[in-house]
């Protein structure tokens, strides 16, 4: 048998269908065949085989040799595959780290609710913009180790507009600041701004929460309503907690993503 199922399922996750990649297998180890040599070492239906050769064609996968009878001759896979195993591995990264902050995310969202039992005394409900901004400022003032700040686009806006300041002062008491963000041609200037006093990285994916947390002591999740740049109103709703738990998977996740997360050209290009 030419073709193997493991190898099928391979390319399959690449983004051929059963047939492409039986066909692809099939001239990768035998070499150029006719259309009945395909579809009988292949295991493909002789009625599905030419539109799965034209595909493969037109994907750059294969290539026609005319004649008579017309042959079928595979591309290169470092070529032509590569790229989809650089593009999935990507999305893998991109995914991983978007189950990582939804885990910070699920734990703090049970909190998040005006029914927080009053017997949990390290976590306290904050509403509204302004509140949650003076919450946040006064959380940051106290920094002299790290701020690890983890933001959407308009978010960063509203950093810039209400925390810089905060973020400038904690940075010469030692503080490594560490911010990602949604970068956007909306908020390129302001990241530019940032870029001078915090170290900034790009998100793809970010969630519309924010998470702060300072010197591995506490963390506050916002989530803001609505998503905007102004800072005087709004009504936000955030949590701040002490719990020594929650603060640790936060800091451990935003490690993992501030790591997997490319620096940010801040002419619009990533480097």
């Amino acid at each position: 048998m030419a073709v193997e199922e493991k190898d099928v399922a391979a390319l399959r996750r690449l983004g051929l269908t059963e047939y492409e990649s039986r066909i692809y297998l099939t001239l990768i180890k035998m070499g150029p065949k006719k259309a009945s040599e395909v579809s009988f070492f292949g295991q493909v239906p002789r009625t599905k085989a030419y539109g799965a050769i034209r595909e493969l064609e037109r994907k750059g996968l294969l290539q026609i040799i005319r004649g008579k009878p017309e042959l079928y001759a595979p591309s290169s896979p470092s070529e032509f595959l590569m790229p989809l195993v650089m593009k999935l591995e990507g999305e893998v990264k991109e995914s991983e780290g978007l189950v990582q902050q939804l885990a910070v995310l699920y734990e703090s969202s049970k909190y998040i609710r005006r029914d927080v039992a009053s017997s949990v005394t390290d976590f306290w409900q904050i509403e509204g913009r302004q509140d949650v901004v003076s919450k946040l400022n006064q959380v940051m003032a106290d920094a002299t180790r790290s701020i690890n700040y983890y933001t959407s686009a308009s978010g960063l806006v509203r950093a810039y507009k209400a925390h810089s300041e905060i973020l400038e002062k904690a940075r010469k008491q030692g503080a490594v600041v560490r911010v990602l963000s949604s970068i956007t041609p909306d908020n390129m200037g302001v990241a530019r701004e940032l870029s001078e006093v915090v170290e900034l990285k790009q998100i793809d994916n970010p969630l519309k929460a924010s998470f702060v947390s300072v010197d591995t002591r506490e963390l506050v999740v916002v989530e803001s309503r609505p998503d905007d740049f102004r800072t005087d109103r709004g009504s936000d709703l955030a949590i701040w907690t002490t719990s020594k738990v929650l603060v640790e998977l936060h800091e451990q996740l935003f490690a993992r993503v501030w790591g997997a997360s490319p620096p940010v050209d801040l002419s619009g290009r990533r480097k």
